[in-house]
C-alpha cells in the first residue's frame, strides 16, 4: 500500500485539482443549468472521464491515454467514478421526472418529489481474466464520488467530491476480493448459465453502504463546494493525501453504527466491544473484521424495452410501458386524465 514513486509525475496537485474543478466541473455546470432552467433538460455531466483528470491530480500520476481500454492510471490504478448531483427525481404523485432544480413537479404541480440519490460504481467481470485482473494485476482501485453532503436535509447547495482507495492485493482488501469473486462465480456465470443470451448487470458498489466500510476503504480526497448553484461557488480542499504517503499507516473510513443489523450488533457483542463506544465513535476496521458479508442482491439484466413518456397534456393519455425483468415481460397500461 505504498505508491510507487516512480510514476508521480505530477506536482503542486492541491492548487490543480481546485483549477481543475472550477474550469471543467463547475464553470459548465452553471452554464448548464442556465440551460435546464429554458429546455428542461437535465444538466447533468456525466463524470466518467473528467473523473480520470482528478484521479491524475489526486495521485500525482498521469493517466495512459487510452480511455477505458487500458491502464486508467500510469501505475496500473482502476478509477471509478459516479455523481449524486443533479440526479432525476421523481415526481410521488404522478410519477413524472422532475430535476433537482426544480421545486415542483412540471406536469402536474406538486410538490411531493422523491429526491434520488443513488448513483453507484460499476465493476464489470465477464470472465476469468477481468477476474484475474482486479485480484492479481490491478494494484490499486480509486472510487470517486460527487454528492450532496446534507442531501438527508434537502440542501443541495453544497456539494462534495470525496475519493477513496483499495488495495486489492493488500490484506486490509480481503473482503473487497471475495465481493469480486462472489460477484462473478455465483451471481454472473449463474445467470449466465440460465440466461445465455442476456448480459449480466455489472458488480454495484454502493457508496457508503455496509459492503463499502467492510473493505476497509481510505480516504485520500475531499473537498466541498459551497454556494454551488450560484455563479460565484466556493471551494474548499477538507482534506487531501499527499501522492507519495505510505497508506499502510492511514486509517480507513470508520462505519456509521446506524448501518448494522440485529445479528451484526449480536456478533460485535458477543466478541466483547462495547456497544455504547461502538454507538458513540462508530464501527473501526479492527472491530469490523469479524463482521460477515452480507447476501447479494439477484441480478437484474441490462436488457429493457423503453417508450418514451409524452409530458403533452391531453384529456385521455394511454400509455404501454413494457418491462422486462430476469426474462419475464410485463406490459402496464396507464391511463392519465
Amino acid at each position: 500500500m505504498i505508491p510507487n514513486k516512480e510514476y508521480i509525475t505530477i506536482g503542486d496537485n492541491e492548487r490543480l485539482i481546485e483549477t481543475f474543478l472550477k474550469e471543467v466541473i463547475l464553470s459548465p455546470r452553471m452554464t448548464m443549468l442556465h440551460w435546464s432552467e429554458i429546455t428542461n433538460q437535465t444538466p447533468n455531466l456525466k463524470i466518467g472521464y473528467p473523473g480520470q483528470h482528478l484521479a491524475s491530480l489526486i495521485l500525482g500520476m498521469q493517466g495512459t491515454g487510452t480511455g477505458a481500454r487500458g491502464d486508467d492510471i500510469a501505475d496500473g490504478t482502476e478509477v471509478k467514478s459516479c455523481s449524486r448531483v443533479d440526479q432525476v427525481d421523481k415526481c410521488n404523485n404522478c410519477k413524472s421526472n422532475v430535476l433537482r432544480i426544480q421545486s415542483k413537479c412540471p406536469l402536474c404541480g406538486s410538490s411531493n418529489i422523491k429526491r434520488n440519490n443513488d448513483s453507484k460504481w460499476l465493476i464489470g467481470i465477464r470472465n476469468e481474466k477481468e477476474l484475474d485482473l482486479y485480484l492479481n494485476k490491478i494494484p490499486r482501485m480509486l472510487f470517486i464520488i460527487s454528492d450532496y453532503p446534507y442531501f438527508e436535509k434537502n440542501d443541495f447547495s453544497i456539494i462534495r467530491f470525496s475519493a477513496y482507495e483499495i488495495w486489492n492485493q493488500s490484506p486490509r482488501a480481503k473482503k473487497f476480493r471475495t465481493l469480486l469473486i462472489d460477484y462473478y462465480q455465483n451471481i454472473y456465470l449463474a445467470h449466465i448459465e440460465k440466461n445465455p443470451n442476456q448480459t449480466p448487470a455489472p458488480k454495484n458498489f454502493w457508496p457508503y453502504s455496509y459492503q463499502f466500510y467492510l473493505c476497509n476503504p481510505i480516504k485520500v480526497f475531499e473537498c466541498t463546494i459551497s454556494n454551488a448553484n450560484t455563479t460565484v461557488p466556493k471551494l474548499h480542499i477538507d482534506y487531501y493525501v499527499e501522492p507519495n504517503e505510505d497508506r499502510n499507516k492511514l486509517e480507513s473510513e470508520v462505519m456509521p453504527f446506524s448501518i448494522l443489523n440485529k445479528d451484526e450488533i449480536k456478533i460485535l457483542a458477543s466478541n466483547g466491544f462495547d456497544f455504547d463506544s461502538l454507538k458513540l465513535n462508530g464501527v473501526s476496521e479492527k472491530e469490523r473484521e469479524i463482521l460477515p458479508l452480507r447476501d447479494t442482491s439477484i441480478p437484474v439484466t441490462q436488457e429493457t424495452i423503453y417508450q418514451r413518456r409524452s409530458l403533452t397534456k391531453c384529456k385521455h393519455l394511454v400509455e404501454f410501458v413494457r418491462i422486462t425483468f430476469l426474462n419475464r415481460s410485463i406490459i402496464f397500461i396507464v391511463k392519465f386524465n
